[in-house]
């Protein structure tokens, strides 16, 4: 129902940033001989893992609150549709 582009391109840039930089650090903790480079990069692409996962959660709490504005409008336009039904056919009303 509703375009979910921007946050579907902050949840990219986020990911995307996290891998890189991830696998740079692993790459320079390799190179360097550092191994806190490398726990770091590790993290750092655990981390874009988490991305995904809050991407995906996030996706579907808007699935549900798009269904839930959807099921709104149909219960209003019952309610509508029942008020005029109400007032075209009440007694002393025309």
């Amino acid at each position: 129902m509703t375009s979910h582009r921007p946050g579907r391109i902050v949840f990219g840039l986020g990911f995307g940033v996290l891998l890189l930089d991830g696998a740079a650090a692993v790459w320079l903790g390799q190179v360097s001989g550092r191994a806190l480079l490398v726990v770091l990069g590790l993290v750092l692409i655990a981390s874009a893992a988490g991305v995904v996962v809050a991407y995906r959660r996030w996706l579907r709490a808007l699935e549900e609150v798009d269904a839930a504005r959807a099921e709104l409008r149909r219960e209003i336009r019952r309610l509508r549709d029942a008020v005029a039904g109400a007032r075209g056919s009440g007694p002393g009303l025309n």
